[in-house]
């Protein structure tokens, strides 16, 4: 949305300073996250009252009367008119014709989504979106109402977007999707996503390839291979589990057993050290104290090195709607419990890092005046000092700051060179 403003001659204006139209992309996986729209759409209007207010995203798209009814909202676009220039720009400058969402049955019928080239702005990992949609239909999840079926990029599209990013001077390229385990599904292949991390790994020596969160029980084995082997390929994965409990997950539809998790939590973390996060949802109806327990032990156990925790919120329209919730303040306090583990696990693995040494891309932000970098184990490093040009880094983790990583540079970023041959590649 960004670059087709931008493209379209409208201007960027400062932090802090007045604007014509401010945008609002939203989401709306939990009741909490509509709350926390609705309050900075509010705000908005308060600290900048001349403004047309554009909200879009998916609570845009699933309520749209709602979100049209807050006052100082001028558009309401739903997520299949927002990557559309002449829908978007219309609803940015005004135009009366803009703003009507589209019906769920269109949205869900698309079969093709755009991105465009990302500009840089002196950043240097990219997102790279390869996928969008789902077809899973969690009881819990409202994503394949407003986000359509799955669809994916044909890989060779995909790699000419990996090109051009590389080219405009990024150096980790994150591919994402609503559910990217299905990458490819779509298009009649099973193992399209290994394919795309090989042939993106192939473009060059000097950028490293990130996978973003991806299903347990659709994650490519092919895939599972080449982490914690290929180098390049980070060391980190985002595993969502959302219960420890058979019996939540059969009733949350997730398609997998928590035997199943875990064995491949342990076939990863062999090749360690290996970042890997993990999605948990309390209070689901039904889960009582026995199911959490089970939740809580598991996830001791599990060689998880941080955890986002959610309490349920029921979506409209959902199956797990319609079910009971067990009360609020037993959610909360078992949300607490999980989030004291969490810090637990993620204090440890940082223990465990210290004295190793870590790939490292240098970020544009500082803190404390120093240089912040992202380990490819997804943990971020504060560099004592700048390395001395972009790129690779390798880091030597030399001890914490509270609970932050120091380091140095060890070696001098990589450099372009042929591309070599991955292990396993084709063609």
């Amino acid at each position: 949305m960004r670059a087709q403003a931008l493209a379209a001659g409208l201007a960027e204006v400062a932090p802090g300073a007045a604007a014509d139209v401010i945008v609002v992309n939203t989401c709306t996986v939990t009741a909490r996250a509509d709350q926390e729209a609705r309050q900075l759409i509010r705000r908005l209007v308060r600290t900048s009252p001349a403004a047309r207010i554009v909200v879009t995203g998916c609570y845009a798209q699933r309520a749209p009367k709602e979100v049209r009814a807050l006052p100082g909202v001028g558009a309401v676009l739903g997520v299949g008119q927002r990557d559309d220039g002449a829908t978007l720009l219309g609803a940015l400058v005004g135009s009366p014709d803009a703003g009507r969402t589209k019906a769920l049955g269109r949205i869900r019928a698309l079969r093709d989504f755009r991105t465009v080239a990302a500009l840089h702005f002196g950043r240097t990992r990219a997102l790279l979106k390869v996928q969008d949609g789902c077809d899973a239909f969690c009881a819990y999840c409202i994503v394949p109402y407003v986000r359509g079926r799955s669809r994916s990029i044909p890989l060779e599209e995909a790699v000419a977007r990996a090109r051009r990013l590389l080219a405009a001077g990024f150096h980790e390229i994150v591919l994402t999707g609503a559910d990217l385990g299905s990458y490819g599904r779509d298009l009649g292949e099973t193992n399209l996503l290994a394919k795309l991390i090989q042939a993106l790994l192939r473009l060059g020596e000097a950028h490293r390839v990130r996978i973003s969160s991806i299903e347990p029980n659709k994650i490519d084995p092919a895939v599972v291979a080449m982490v914690g082997v290929e180098p390049r390929l980070c060391r980190h994965l985002h595993l969502p589990l959302q219960s420890g409990s058979d019996r939540v997950l059969k009733a949350m539809r997730r398609g997998y057993t928590r035997a199943r998790y875990g064995a491949l939590l342990a076939s990863v973390a062999a090749r360690g050290p290996i970042g890997i996060g993990a999605d948990v949802v309390v209070g689901f109806p039904g889960e009582g104290d026995a199911e959490f327990e089970e939740t809580y032990r598991f996830l001791e156990e599990a060689p998880v090195t941080f955890l986002h925790v959610f309490r349920y919120s029921a979506r409209p329209g959902t199956a797990a709607a319609r079910l009971d919730a067990p009360p609020d303040a037993a959610a909360r306090e078992r949300s607490e419990r999980l989030r004291l583990l969490a810090e637990s696990k993620s204090a440890a693995f940082r223990r465990a890092l210290v004295g190793t040494t870590l790939p490292v891309i240098v970020e544009s932000r500082r803190v404390s005046g120093r240089p912040v970098a992202t380990s490819d184990v997804f943990v971020p490093v504060d560099l004592l000092r700048a390395p001395p040009a972009r790129g690779i880094v390798l880091a030597r983790i030399l001890g914490l700051e509270g609970e932050r990583l120091l380091g140095e540079p060890a070696s001098a970023p990589t450099e372009d060179r042929e591309p070599s041959r991955v292990a396993g590649a084709t063609g």
